[in-house]
């Protein structure tokens, strides 16, 4: 897959505020690095942030960085983000209130990768340090605002989270701070994950030479005490780049990449050592010298890949979606449409179907091509076999992918990774249950909810739908006419449903000897409105039923011509 890979780096920079004497050992650091987006923590103020950005980056290179929105907490501890402008843009900026003080706070930032437009959370983070039990407690109870706010984000939500957390361990009876931020729970849409999973007691006693998790600490490449921050040598791993498991899995809008994660010039030999003491063999001398003299803390990195962000060449579209089928369960019964508006045949081998979130499937089959030619309809659905699946005619079967009832997206994604066709529908979209939404007109945008109609023709075993076929092409094999719906006319399911507060009643009527009535009733049988009770003329006919002035509840709607009637439920929620 074509994808655009970039380095993220957290650092304590030691109480920055305009430090002269460290600026070109932060400068050596970030051109050694490359990063491309930096979350620095303890930044004094906004003269700190300010000067970071001036007196270093504008150094490194002139016009490449800029910083986000910073939020002054006053503490002495702020935290700030910067990025390289040509590769993300920045959103927003908040507090995530994690400190009765306000003092140690997590910082929020929404970024957004600019080739792509994935937009991702950021989290910056500086928890209580100390070796004491109140300090430990002090960890917990930030971390557990912390894991509350992630947990109410969406299902599957990518972000990162990184910064100094002061924790000494794994230990669930004397750092609980580590559990609440990674243990799974009742919710575990904000659990973090590292990902190099090196799990365990990672501080170092101080006779320790040869220590278990030498390579991962980043807390104090120095054993002299100068310019404030803690002596030591390498005995703590306090610093990370946390990740959402979103961002672990093989998804289209982030992915970790494997072994890119490290505290930068750790060479897992200089355990309770100076991390210029000897020879370093992770980075040269001068760099070496750089780590031991800018900060107490080592940088972190990670590497993260985004989409390429290419447009494809190929011009396929989406043009038909049935999201919620009713003759069976979704499970069998999803299917959606896709159209070759090219002038050439397209081979749709190791292309890919995925969502925003984690669904993924690549379509894969025993030979190595599967052409949709110039003019043809392919449909690609969760069950191949027609006598179980509703009665529609798979050209693929896919897995791993799930079309949510009331929004979601579908992303075609070439060869190459780029994105060929992307519809994002939510339930101002005309499908309801049991009926398909067409796209009415192939150069229409299919990302706008009136570009689209709810089928009228059935198939198979009663859905509405013309799966393989143009919108237009009434040809229903299979399917009894006589038995499948009353002679005369056909009600519709109203769209959206649930609704408020107004739904889209659509019908149609086939003949005209008798009056078309539309009565709308409460779940007691009570008359609530009438919407037609005329001689209407043959032809499909929409109604907009306003219940602005009924209460919430359970409605139904019926159709009534001569001696037969239809009726449906519609739900109103206010």
């Amino acid at each position: 897959m074509a994808q655009s890979n970039h380095i993220f780096m957290t650092y304590n920079l030691l109480n920055y505020e305009d430090e002269n004497d460290r600026e070109d050992d932060y400068i050596t650091v970030i051109e050694y690095v490359e990063p491309d987006i930096i979350i620095a923590e303890e930044v004094i103020g906004q003269r700190g942030y300010d000067h970071f950005l001036s007196d270093v980056l504008d150094i490194v290179e002139a016009d490449a960085w800029s910083g986000a929105s910073f939020i002054n907490q006053s503490a002495g501890i702020d935290i700030a983000l910067y990025y390289r402008h040509d590769v993300f843009s920045f959103v927003s900026t908040s507090l995530v209130n994690t400190a009765p003080s306000g003092l140690r706070d997590v910082v929020e930032w929404v970024m957004e990768h600019n080739e792509s437009g994935v937009r991702f959370n950021v989290y910056g983070v500086h928890l209580k340090a100390g070796t004491g039990n109140d300090d430990a407690l002090q960890r917990l109870a930030e971390a557990t605002a912390l894991r509350d706010y992630l947990d109410d984000l969406p299902a599957g939500s990518h972000f990162m989270v990184a910064g100094d957390f002061n924790i000494y361990s794994s230990s669930s009876s004397s750092e609980p701070a580590f559990d609440m931020l990674t243990g799974e729970g009742d919710d575990n849409d904000g659990r973090l994950f590292d990902p190099i999973d090196r799990i365990g007691n990672w501080h170092a006693e101080a006779w320790e030479t040869d220590c278990e998790f030498a390579d991962v600490h980043t807390q104090s490449p120095r054993i002299t005490q100068f310019g404030g921050g803690a002596p030591g040598g390498m005995d703590d791993r306090f610093d990370w780049i946390f990740v959402s498991e979103a961002v672990l899995n093989e998804t289209y809008e982030i992915n970790y990449i494997d072994n890119t994660y490290r505290a930068v010039g750790n060479d897992g030999n200089h355990c309770n050592q100076a991390i210029n003491d000897g020879n370093n063999t992770s980075v040269n001398d001068a760099m070496a010298d750089a780590l031991h003299d800018a900060s107490d803390h080592l940088p972190v990195i990670a590497t993260f890949a985004f989409p390429g962000g290419d447009p494809s060449p190929y011009n396929i579209v989406i043009t038909e979606v049935m999201v919620n089928p009713a003759a069976v369960s979704d499970t069998y019964g999803e299917w959606f449409e896709i159209y070759n508006h090219d002038s050439i045949s397209i081979n749709l081998a190791g292309w890919q179907i995925a969502d925003s979130d984690n669904d993924h499937h690549e379509i894969q089959t025993v030979s190595i091509e599967f052409y949709i030619h110039p003019g043809e309809y392919v449909v690609l659905g969760r069950n191949g076999d027609s006598n179980v699946n509703g009665g529609y005619t798979a050209d693929y079967e896919y897995s791993g992918f799930l079309l949510a009832n009331l929004a979601d997206e579908i992303m075609l994604i070439d060869d190459e990774g780029r994105i060929a066709d992307k519809v994002v529908y939510k339930s101002s979209f005309p499908y309801s249950s049991g009926v398909s939404m067409y796209l009415k007109n192939i150069n229409y945008d299919n990302n706008t909810d009136t570009s689209w109609a709810m089928s009228e023709t059935p198939y198979g075993d009663g859905d509405f739908g013309t799966p393989g076929r143009a919108w237009n092409d009434t040809t229903t094999a299979g399917v009894d006419h006589d038995n499948l719906i009353p002679k005369g006319f056909v009600l519709y399911p109203a769209y959206p449903n649930p609704f408020n507060p107004t739904t889209t009643i659509r019908f149609s009527v086939v003949e005209t000897l008798h009056t078309t009535s539309l009565h709308i009733f409460d779940l007691t049988g009570r008359l609530v409105e009438t919407l037609v009770d005329e001689n209407l003329q043959p032809g499909t006919h929409e109604i907009i039923w306003n219940a602005s002035s009924q209460p919430s509840g359970v409605y139904f709607i019926q159709l009534t011509i001569g001696s037969k009637q239809q009726t449906q439920k519609v739900i109103l929620l206010k």
